[in-house]
């Protein structure tokens, strides 16, 4: 934490000799009990005062105690002090080419080979800590979804993002040249020695090779622990097994836990009693007593209970696993050569198993109820409920969907979810990207899709009724639409027509309430700039000079909203990512008021604006906003 100018006094200040012939017989002799397999002349002490001179004999009778060396050896040193009960190199089996710096405690271990450990770092009480593959370097390949034929291998490096992932796996449907974010290929480093860094702490763990052990950072009372990096303030602890993984600042894998090939983001936790490989955790998630093989976790997930997750992609996490939840049953019998597209936001609920391939991308906040068994399928109902189906519907052995179930019936969820993840947010290094929005201008575009379907199947089944000559006196049967032949994005489940109405409902009210939100932010902004003009005064004719400015709905306007996603990567359809979204204000605006268009005359109904003044027009909307607010705070 000093500066330059201090770093330089310090390395000035420091001495590494060799032995003297004095020295070397007080480590031989009765006070040390000290041993080398070899030559003497290849051990250096160290230490800081500047006194090349100095008779270090005093503290190596308490500094070093019953330790055989071999190899090379920079022995570390405290002088000017009393390290009795405190720094120092005691009761070690063997101690081999490695470098020990003044202050530091190494003690109580059974073998320890090219190995650094700083000042006031410790490793105490372990088995054997050594190198043994000299390829070891602060870069991974994790195979994630598809188990076998067609596995997503993606290069992390310790310090990796969401973002960094996701762009290596082509997701986004943006490509580098359009994208926020500059990406550079990263040159990975070797390490070729164990790093125990300042204040971090090895203790009472039986076996560690190829370990990079940060500041702050601890492996304590782990099983093995083999080819990792730990951050500062991560760790690693009670009986646990770790090879392969990178743990980022205060990450955790703990009690009974068996971690491979796998990276757990910042404030991100493995465990108790957890099963994990190839596996890409993101920031503020948690995996416990459960399973997870070749999967991507976003943000803000937890997994709590006793569950399996495998080939699961789920980049924009926000979501929850119930107990007992199988995601990624291979139901075929054959390789397991299929994967799970997860939206942002879906809540598992108890005991559900979902049978691969299914992609709920599309279908962000949507809940797979208690006991529902998801075959195949592609969903694409924004915040939805599916639910086991009842033979009272005909439901022909399907899952019943009840769209923007959420938006209709429980809307508080929303409010509470939005402060739910600000308060989590734990992660200050991922914080730049992981704050976005559930209601943003991608979701909407996923509501104006399915709300287009579902219209156009309802004016379908009109079109048919009215061909097949059912007569006014006729019972009309209720009608029950099946599986996406009916309506794409209905994936392999029923909807009947009550559902469809409810469905259009909450979804004309999320996309209405979206633009009015921001018609008004930009009404309070015009008529602040009146203000500023006029002063307390504001002119009615400025005022409706600025507001028809904002509400004017020019032919250039009329242009289809984009695709919520499309295939440009070649692979999975895939949202646009909410880092890559455009968030510059005009550009906002502009959508909102392309969706407010189109959505005028349904927000106007029944009420003649022609001869309405601008200004009138926007109290009409803002009095509608009014109503939709008040009924969400009431829901």
């Amino acid at each position: 934490g000093g500066s330059d100018d201090d770093a330089g006094k310090l390395f000035d200040a420091a001495v590494v000799r060799p032995l003297s012939k004095r020295e070397v017989a007080t480590l031989e002799g009765p006070d040390c009990r000290c041993r080398c397999r070899g030559d003497w002349s290849r051990i250096r002490v160290t230490y800081l005062g500047g006194d090349q001179g100095r008779d270090l004999c005093p503290e190596l009778r308490q500094q070093v105690v019953d330790t055989t060396f071999a190899g090379w050896i920079v022995l570390g040193v405290v002088v000017d002090g009393d390290a009795a009960g405190s720094p120092g190199i005691r009761r070690n089996g063997m101690i081999s080419n490695s470098i020990l710096e003044p202050g530091c405690v190494v003690e109580g271990n059974t073998a320890i080979d090219q190995t650094h450990v700083c000042t006031a770092g410790s490793i105490y009480d372990c088995g054997s800590v050594v190198v043994k593959d000299s390829s070891f370097a602060d870069e991974m390949e994790i195979a994630l979804g598809a188990e076998s034929g067609g596995g997503r291998n993606v290069k992390v490096h310790v310090e990796s993002t969401m973002i960094d992932v996701c762009h290596m796996l082509g997701m986004g449907s943006q490509s580098t040249s359009s994208s926020k974010f500059h990406y550079q290929a990263y040159q990975p480093t070797q390490l070729e020695m164990n790093t125990i860094c300042t204040d971090a702490t090895v203790r009472h763990t039986p076996k560690i090779c190829n370990v990079y052990v940060s500041s702050n950072a601890s492996i304590d009372a782990a099983t093995s622990v083999s080819n990792s990096i730990l951050l500062p303030d991560s760790s690693i602890n009670k009986s646990c097994t770790v090879d392969d993984a990178y743990l980022q600042w205060k990450a955790e894998i703990t009690t009974n836990s068996s971690v491979s090939s796998t990276i757990v983001m910042e404030c991100a936790a493995i465990g108790p009693n957890s099963f994990v490989s190839n596996t890409v955790l993101g920031p503020d998630s948690h995996l416990s007593t459960g399973e997870c093989h070749c999967s991507l976790i976003g943000p803000n997930t937890n997994s709590h209970h006793q569950s399996l997750i495998i080939s699961v992609l789920w980049p924009l996490g926000r979501g929850n696993v119930g107990y007992g939840s199988n995601l990624g049953s291979n139901h075929t019998g054959r390789l397991p050569d299929q994967e799970v597209g997860t939206g942002e936001g879906t809540f598992w609920g108890l005991g559900c198993v979902i049978k691969m391939p299914v992609n709920l991308c599309d279908a962000p906040y949507s809940i797979v109820a208690a006991g529902v068994q998801l075959p195949p399928q592609r969903l694409a109902m924004p915040f939805s409920l599916v639910l086991s189906g009842s033979e009272k519907d005909g439901s022909d052995g399907l899952n019943q969907i009840i769209p923007g179930w959420l938006l209709q019936s429980s809307p508080y969820t929303i409010a509470r979810s939005e402060a739910k993840f600000a308060k989590r947010r734990k992660a200050k290094r991922h914080g730049f990207y992981t704050g976005w929005t559930i209601i943003r201008e991608n979701t909407i575009e996923m509501c104006c899709n399915a709300r287009e379907e579902l219209i156009k199947a309802g004016n379908q089944e009109q079109l048919s009724g009215q061909a097949s000559g059912q007569g006014a006196g006729e019972a009309i049967k209720p009608t029950i639409f099946k599986t996406d032949r009916s309506i794409p994005g209905l994936g392999q489940n029923y909807l009947t027509e009550s559902g469809r109405k409810k469905g259009i409902q909450a979804y004309s009210t999320i996309i209405h309430l979206y633009c009015l939100r921001g018609l008004l932010l930009k009404a309070e902004a015009a008529l602040e700039m009146c203000r500023k003009s006029f002063g307390n005064t504001v002119s009615s004719r400025e005022l409706d000079h600025r507001l028809e400015g904002i509400i004017s709905l020019y032919q250039n306007e009329n242009g289809q909203l984009s695709a919520a996603s499309n295939g440009s990567d070649g692979g999975a359809l895939w949202p646009t990512l909410p880092w890559n979204e455009v968030d510059e204000k005009h550009h906002l605006w502009n959508f909102r008021r392309c969706i407010l268009k189109k959505e005028m005359p349904d927000i106007l109904k029944n009420i003649e604006t022609n001869k309405m003044s601008p200004s009138e027009i926007v109290l009409h909307l803002l009095d509608r906003l009014l109503v939709i607010e008040k009924d969400f705070a009431k829901r």
